[in-house]
């Protein structure tokens, strides 16, 4: 059982999902009724399947035949074609295996049926489904039964709507059932359910409201244990542990699956199933599957049918390993003076073996039995026990040994043969994964109600990724609408048929092909319609052939390819003779930028000679004007003075009037 199997969020089994917490169920005393009951009425069943493991992995040989064979010095020979026989089985299954799809129920539902097989896919391959379905097709194969139990856990952000969905494969020995079912998808089972030992710590973490109630049913007897090999070990190995058994009992009553987890002494959560189908049915948590159910209505897998034959081949190879290295000696009375002496000289190679001289000769009183009849007889047995092995189930055409020269139609035909023998086992698997894909299909439109998004990738191998329950504005009327609600959708899970089967179809497009070798004028088209290719490809093919069907005669396409090569050559002359007009205007710009550059340099080296003279003038006219200044002012003062003189010369002398 899943550890967080009841607990939203993955905080242990302190709830239950909405819808799981109301009472009316059976009572602690009927459920350990009918657990017991199913121990007790499947005993043999439960022995059987414990000897089917110990085949499956190679220990075929028990402790009384192994004392014996040591008493002997005869080899115990293990062989393990059972084992060999049921991983081909597997294999084949994995061979077979195809993809879930669902497909609408109403035309309104056809696009969101992509949106539910890229969901669902998603799911199975967060789960691991590609290791755990093989894994489960060889419990039905070894014990007989088969399944898985879903349940459900915290997402990233831990909140109440992010639930993620778990599927954790069923271990035979841990599951119980109601022993009146004999259905192989147990439809007509009224319990099922799954007993395992933990410790008690792992109990209470599973249920920590429950601790004291733990604590107290802690069982030291096996009463509710199916004593299995493992379980044997474990108390074997350590008995102080202190281990407590919880036994996840799902049942139907009044219409309705409820479920009760207990330990035997006290019921640790109790209610009504919190899974809900299409239909607002509960549905029970374990989806298991069996192999074959005998007369008396007990589940088998392959190993009852191959184990007198695997017996066979090991006692036969073993006897003939003791036969090649023994030697059966017949002597006459006296003929040796030790007869245990002479025993194991005769099983060395190189043993010497001393007669009396006065016996007569060795020939006479002593010699060797001729054991190649026996050999020869033990060889044929063996021979047919081998036989037995390996004409069940998958035969060299399906595993592709041995028929390298044999053609197509006849490795389908030996392959078709050789699933026929396996039809039943199957049809229980294939029904199973079904039934599991539904299942989870119903769990997720139940509880993926919050936003989240999906990685899935197309047929081109590009990875895209869809929003599920993701809010948008619709635009004409401006409200808020939920986009890919999941809880909306309603398709139906299938599976795909086999590329492997021969149909009609096959059928058809051998006749076609013979008809073609043999000259027939048969379209390709028709061919490709009926050939065993995927969609897809024969799309992509169909796309060629319609490009190519457009295509012109040779005739006209030659002169459409010679017009567009005059074309081509005079569209290259234009480029060319724009390159060089393009060129030529481009050195003539050139030049003239180069002129102008030039006058530029001498109109401004015109203008710095000019401004220079004009600087020149200007100091010149200022010098001018400055000396004349001085001379001007040199007169007057000049003047000035020759007045003073003749002043003071009229004053010096005197006046002759006077």
């Amino acid at each position: 059982m899943a550890d967080t199997g009841y607990a939203p969020g993955g905080s242990g089994v302190a709830s239950v999902p909405a819808g799981g917490a109301d009472h009316g169920g059976l009572s602690l005393g009927e459920l350990k009724r009918r657990y017991l009951d199913y121990l007790s009425s499947k005993r043999d069943e439960i022995a059987e399947q414990k000897e089917a493991r110990r085949y499956y992995h190679g220990a075929h040989w028990t402790p009384a035949q192994l004392k014996t064979l040591k008493k002997r010095n005869q080899p115990a020979m293990t062989f393990n074609e059972i084992g060999r026989k049921i991983d081909g089985v597997v294999g084949l299954i994995e061979r077979l295996r195809q993809d879930p799809r669902a497909y609408p129920r109403t035309p309104q539902h056809e696009q969101g049926a992509e949106l539910a097989t890229a969901v669902l896919r998603y799911v199975l391959d967060q789960q691991d489904w590609k290791a755990k379905s093989p894994e489960t097709a060889r419990d039905g194969a070894i014990d007989g039964i088969g399944g898985v139990e879903l349940g459900l856990t915290g997402g990233d952000t831990g909140g109440p709507d992010d639930l993620d969905i778990e599927i954790d494969v069923v271990e035979p020995d841990t599951f119980f059932y109601d022993p009146q079912s004999i259905r192989a998808d147990f439809s007509d089972a009224r319990f099922l359910g799954v007993s395992k030992w933990v410790d008690i710590e792992a109990a209470i973490e599973l249920v920590p409201a429950k601790r004291e109630e733990i604590e107290a049913s802690i069982e030291t007897s096996t009463e509710l244990s199916t004593d299995s090999d493992r379980e044997a070990r474990w108390f074997a190995s350590d008995g102080a542990r202190k281990r407590v058994r919880l036994v996840d009992h799902w049942y139907m009553r009044g219409g309705q699956w409820w479920f009760a987890l207990h330990t035997g002494s006290t019921v640790l959560m109790e209610g009504r199933s919190y899974l809900v189908d299409e239909k607002g049915r509960t549905f029970c948590r374990y989806i298991m599957f069996s192999a074959n159910t005998d007369h008396d209505g007990d589940r088998y897998g392959f190993v009852r049918n191959m184990r007198s034959a695997q017996d066979g081949i090991n006692a036969k190879q073993s006897k003939l390993q003791h036969i090649l290295a023994s030697r059966r000696l017949i002597l006459r009375t006296g003929a040796v003076g030790s007869i245990e002496k002479t025993r194991a000289e005769m099983a060395r190679p190189d043993g010497v073996i001393e007669l009396p001289p006065k016996n007569a000769p060795i020939g006479d009183d002593i010699k060797i039995d001729d054991q190649s009849f026996d050999f020869m007889g033990w060889s044929k047995l063996l021979e047919l026990n081998q036989a037995s092995i390996q004409n069940f189930g998958p035969n060299p055409a399906l595993i592709g040994g041995g028929l390298e020269n044999s053609s197509g139609r006849a490795i389908a035909l030996l392959q078709q043969a050789g699933i026929a023998e396996l039809g039943p086992y199957i049809l229980a698997y294939r029904g199973w994964k079904m039934r599991v894909y539904r299942a989870v299909w119903n769990m997720i439109r139940q509880y993926w109600t919050a936003e989240r998004w999906v990685r899935v990738t197309d047929d081109d191998g590009l990875a895209q990724f869809a929003q599920i329950n993701g809010m948008d504005v619709d635009p004409q009327t401006g409200m808020p609408t939920l986009v890919n609600a999941i809880g909306s959708l309603d398709v139906d899970i299938i599976i795909d048929e086999g590329p492997d089967s021969v149909n009609m179809m096959a059928d058809s497009y051998d006749t076609l092909t013979a008809l073609a070798a043999k000259g027939a004028n048969v379209p390709p088209r028709v061919l490709l319609e009926l050939a065993p290719l995927a969609s897809s490809v024969k799309k992509k093919v169909t796309d060629l052939l319609d490009q190519a069907s457009q295509q012109p005669p040779p005739e006209v396409a030659a002169r459409q390819a010679e017009m567009q090569l005059k074309q081509q050559d005079a569209q290259a002359s234009i480029q060319i003779e724009a390159q060089k007009a393009a060129q030529s205007a481009q050195l003539r710009r050139d030049e003239l930028a180069a002129s102008i550059a030039m006058k530029r340099e001498r109109m401004q080296a015109d203008l710095v000679l000019e401004r220079e003279r004009a600087a020149a003038q200007i100091m010149l006219e200022r010098e001018k004007q400055m000396m004349q200044s001085e001379l001007a002012a040199q007169k007057v003062a000049a003047g000035i003075e020759i007045e003073r003189e003749r002043a003071g010369r009229k004053a010096a002398v005197p006046d002759a009037t006077t």
